[in-house]
């Protein structure tokens, strides 16, 4: 039973109701410092749980708990404040967290210090039948800088084997003035006091459009959800606080360059053309850390796919990528705190906040048009390129076809709530698949050819002993065995995209109407 109160003059709200058939004991008292914790896109919260880390504990501890049911929670101990889960002690909340959140550092969420008193409530024979506890909070928000105070909280635990005090004691306090039922979890109630919502970022499309709106209205609703991705991973970006907060950053980049390029038509050329540049002047300047982080991220995996001693022999490697990452670093923090970024960002959104004046071939016209369109010429274009791939085919015909699929998905992505959910689901799901395979091909074959060239450099500076160059060398060739697999598979994954189900989907969703 869990109440929030008005009225904490003493216990006032309760004593009433328990004189004559309870005694409540004098209360002992605790204080609590509790962080709430959780990374950028909510990752712990989308599976249903709050993460807590509690200073005041002795030693403190680090508390995974369930958000419907609070008191099936997993402790672990943690000296510090959480960040990477694999710089964790081992325990059951580092492992939960580890398969919860990839590579994407812990931030602090919420702070909320508590006043906590505690009651025992006994009966005649001196029984206790219940446990009361009465917690004044306030909270302390250190992403958005707010801090307040949350209301009292009572909550009454039953002792085992008094049902029968506790469904009187709850009868009782259901008609009490000044208490009210609990319904939100603390953390919950301190984000509204905040004046936040959970899971206020991700970089997952999600547009609500109508499909009778303006082409131009909706590409500029469109584009400005991205720059609003783009600048929030801004921050983290510049402080490397995690790698993914550089790749949303380009996910959105890459996105608006496919969005200018495939919503064609509805912007005047003219007005579009430098932005166009500028943008692809941000994914060329964010693309060598990027590159970096990949080969970091993966690096224990290169070193577990070869034979141990091989493994290890590919450590001065590691060291050579870390010192290219930092001079990597700060040309990409100079980037972005150049006038050309800055002037970029600010242009652009006013140019999507501001009215469309200029006419258009396809601006005026509803978006549900423009979108069937879109969509199903690049359809027919995938489908035509997959289909004129052949055993002898270059790399740079499957490369095209990869660029073609994504700027698919993108499409879809964008206008999916203009089609029926179910289906179009399916349809990028199959889309995803074929660009797991198209895009393994194609990145194994370029981390190939950048370690040939790294491994050039390393001996040419005198960076890599021998062991070292013959280590790289078995995991140039393994990626390279790889990327044959991923070519020997490409056959079967485009059967599956082009097969005739997929294709009655994509005629029945996109075929525009013939006039």
């Amino acid at each position: 039973m869990k109440y929030w109160v008005s009225d904490l003059a003493g216990i006032a709200t309760i004593a009433p109701l328990v004189q004559g058939q309870w005694r409540l004991t004098q209360p002992t008292a605790e204080t609590l410092h509790r962080t709430y914790f959780d990374t950028f896109d909510w990752s712990v919260y989308l599976t249903g749980a709050t993460l807590e880390w509690r200073s005041t504990a002795l030693p403190p501890v680090l508390i995974w708990s369930d958000l419907e049911r609070a008191d099936d929670a997993l402790i672990q101990v943690a000296p510090r404040e959480p960040a990477f889960p694999a710089d964790l002690p081992p325990g059951p909340v580092q492992a939960r967290l580890i398969e919860t959140t990839s590579c994407r550092r812990l931030l602090p969420l919420m702070g909320i210090h508590s006043r906590i008193r505690h009651f025992d409530l006994s009966n005649h024979h001196d029984k206790t039948v219940a446990r009361l506890t009465i917690e004044e909070s306030s909270f302390n928000d250190p992403r958005g800088g707010s801090a307040g105070d949350l209301r009292p909280r009572l909550q009454v635990v039953a002792v085992r084997g008094c049902a029968r005090e506790a469904a009187i004691l709850q009868e009782a306090l259901a008609g009490a003035a000044g208490l009210e039922p609990l319904d939100s979890p603390l953390l919950l109630e301190a984000l509204a006091a905040a004046g936040r919502r959970p899971v206020d970022y991700s970089s997952k499309l999600d547009y609500r459009l109508d499909p009778t709106a303006r082409a131009d209205r909706v590409a500029q609703e469109i584009l400005l959800g991205l720059l609003n991705t783009l600048e929030a991973n801004l921050d983290g970006a510049r402080a490397n606080l995690d790698s993914e907060f550089l790749h949303d950053l380009r996910v959105a980049t890459r996105r608006t360059r496919a969005a200018l390029a495939q919503i064609r038509g509805v912007f005047p050329a003219d007005r579009v053309a430098r932005f166009r540049e500028e943008f692809a002047w941000l994914q060329l300047v964010t693309g060598p850390i990027r590159d970096l982080d990949v080969y970091l991220l993966d690096f224990d995996t290169y070193q577990r796919d070869l034979p141990s001693q091989l493994g290890a022999d590919l450590e001065p490697l590691r060291a050579f990528l870390h010192s290219r990452y930092q001079c990597e670093r700060d040309l990409l923090v100079q980037a972005l705190a150049s006038t050309r970024f800055t002037q970029l960002c600010s242009d652009w959104r006013a140019f999507l906040e501001a009215p469309v004046a200029a006419a258009t071939p396809h601006g005026a016209g509803p978006i549900k048009d423009l979108a069937d369109r879109r969509v199903w010429a690049m359809a027919k274009r995938v489908r035509r390129e997959g289909r004129a791939i052949r055993t002898d085919s270059p790399p740079a015909d499957l490369h095209e076809l990869r660029k073609s699929c994504k700027k698919l998905r993108y499409l879809i992505e964008f206008f999916q709530s203009l089609y029926p959910k179910d289906e179009t689901r399916a349809v990028i799901a199959r889309m995803k698949v074929l660009l797991d395979n198209l895009g393994g091909y194609q990145d194994l074959a370029v981390q190939a050819v950048h370690l040939r060239a790294m491994a050039q450099r390393m001996r040419d500076a005198d960076q890599a002993p021998t062991e070292t160059l013959l280590a790289m060398g078995a995991l140039i060739g393994d990626l390279l065995a790889r990327q044959q697999q991923a070519r020997a598979a490409f056959d079967q994954v485009f059967d599956g995209f082009q097969g005739k189900g997929n294709r009655r989907i994509l005629r029945a969703l996109f075929r525009p109407a013939r006039t």
